[in-house]
């Protein structure tokens, strides 16, 4: 495997690459690494054992193999003496970028949101090409060149395929959604791109082939919220998580989601979580829990 660390982060999709070689002892994976966000754990055991979760009750798993893993703060990785192989952290914006838009990204979004353990030496020719996929990952993030982004996503997405392939059961019971589903999931899939670049619901409606009541409709029965809604929690989660895990100033968040002044963010926070966002992060800091704002409808917000 490349001997190169990389991490892609900023303006770009959150990305963390590391090779795993092996050593003489036991080391844990990641666990220093905070992407601030929803991320996924990918592994490659190419020789060795991965050790899932703490000492006690924890799971074995043997190379070579290939683990995806939707994370939980709870879980542990640790690299057992002698596992060579990689790792990948991604973000919801780095997943979603490379889910696309094709006809198959909702299926593969349903996949990602599993676990999925695949076996390398099932398959004639699978352990060379995934070791192959992830050292051009290595070698991009390291290098952080020119459209790196673009070339990490697409081995995501080639990995991604191959563990949707391998999840047959899954495969088919994703293949029995109907239109509306879908364009939901599309739609939410966008929402992760586009929630910073603040997009109004006529956009969004407009690059999935629908009507804005279309789209409410879709949301309306699905979920039993609006788009509008959607729109905004997914905003003020990120604004909250961002407060609550970046060293970023209330300014710097501001204009990280697209705000145009800190005035205006702080009263969009104010309206959904009951302070300013100053002192929800103080009082998140002094170890207490932000009391919540009385419930307000999202027509406050323009």
């Amino acid at each position: 495997m490349s001997r190169n660390t990389g991490f892609l982060a900023g303006p770009g999709p959150g990305l963390y690459a590391e090779p795993v070689r092996g050593g003489l002892q036991d080391r844990r994976l990641g666990g220093l690494v905070d992407l601030g966000e929803r991320s996924w754990r990918v592994v490659l055991v190419d020789r060795g054992r991965l050790r899932l979760g703490k000492a006690e009750g924890s799971e074995e798993i043997s190379g070579p193999a290939l683990l995806w893993l939707p994370w939980r703060d709870e879980m542990q990785l640790t690299a057992r003496a002698g596992m060579a192989g990689a790792m990948l952290i991604l973000g919801e914006r780095a997943l979603t970028s490379a889910l696309g838009m094709r006809p198959e990204a909702t299926d593969l979004r349903l996949t990602a949101d599993r676990r999925v353990l695949l076996p390398l030496d099932a398959e004639a020719g699978l352990r060379p090409l995934v070791g192959q996929l992830f050292e051009l990952i290595l070698r991009e993030a390291a290098e952080r060149a020119d459209g790196s982004e673009t070339v990490i996503e697409a081995q995501v997405r080639v990995l991604l395929v191959m563990l949707w392939r391998a999840a047959a059961p899954a495969r088919g019971e994703a293949g029995t959604q109907g239109p509306a589903p879908q364009a939901l999931q599309q739609f939410r899939q966008l929402l992760e791109v586009h929630f910073r670049d603040r997009w109004k619901v006529a956009r969004y409606a407009e690059a999935l082939g629908l009507t804005p009541d279309r789209l409410h409709d879709i949301c309306t029965r699905e979920l039993g919220r609006p788009p509008q809604q959607l729109i905004l929690e997914r905003l003020m989660h990120e604004a909250e998580t961002l407060l609550a895990r970046s060293a970023r100033t209330v300014d710097q968040v501001a204009q990280h989601l697209g705000f145009r002044t800190a005035a205006q963010f702080s009263a969009f926070f104010r309206l959904r979580a009951g302070v300013p966002p100053a002192t929800y992060r103080r009082r998140l800091r002094a170890g207490g829990s932000p009391a919540q704002g009385p419930e307000r409808s999202h027509a406050d917000w323009p």
